[in-house]
């Protein structure tokens, strides 16, 4: 009976042992996968874009005149410049852990065959750069993009699709109180 109480210790011990190498390894692969590199999807100085343009279920057409960006339109009226250089923004530095797949074949899979949204923008120096947006990863929330100079598809944050999701009107300068007082004469 001691022998028995003595082996069945042992064996406790080296299971335990074991499980807790499992949960050690596991654990490292994570930090290990957590730990990946960026990679960059796009890097470019949003100083250096003269025009934005947005194609799909919504379209904007952003141009600088001027040093002051312009909706073609709406060529009458003044656009909140913070708001467009806020969608640059979005976009002028994506990185992202998740490389889908590098140079894949069939891009229909990740919905960018005929992409729900496709953002250009053009530089001082005229050369331009595509950002295509393809469809949503249901397990992820992200979405599947691909830039124009680069065949590898990547997944990113959909935050920074949703921002595109907006119309001209949605970048119209709103009047202040002031200024409508002032262009009416009288004060209430």
């Amino acid at each position: 009976m001691k022998k028995q109480k003595k082996q069945f210790i042992i064996l406790a011990v080296l299971c335990m042992f074991c499980i807790g190498g499992y949960f050690l390894i596991r654990n490292a692969e994570f930090e290990e996968k957590d730990a990946a590199a960026a990679t960059t999807v796009t890097d470019f100085n949003a100083d250096e874009v003269t025009a934005l343009k947005v194609s799909g279920d919504v379209s904007l057409d952003f141009f600088k005149e001027d040093g002051e960006w312009k909706e073609s339109s709406l060529p009458d009226e003044t656009i909140n410049q913070e708001s467009v250089t806020g969608l640059l923004s979005q976009i002028c530095n994506i990185t992202t852990t998740e490389t889908v797949v590098e140079a894949p074949e069939n891009l229909e899979q990740y919905g960018l065959k005929e992409p729900v949204c496709t953002v250009s923008v053009t530089f001082t120096d005229d050369t331009a750069l595509s950002l295509w947006v393809g469809g949503e990863s249901s397990l992820l929330g992200k979405y599947y993009v691909q830039v124009s100079r680069d065949p590898n598809v990547y997944l990113v944050s959909s935050y920074i699709v949703t921002e595109f999701e907006r119309t001209p009107e949605d970048f119209v300068e709103e009047e202040t109180e002031t200024e409508s007082m002032t262009e009416t004469g009288s004060e209430e």
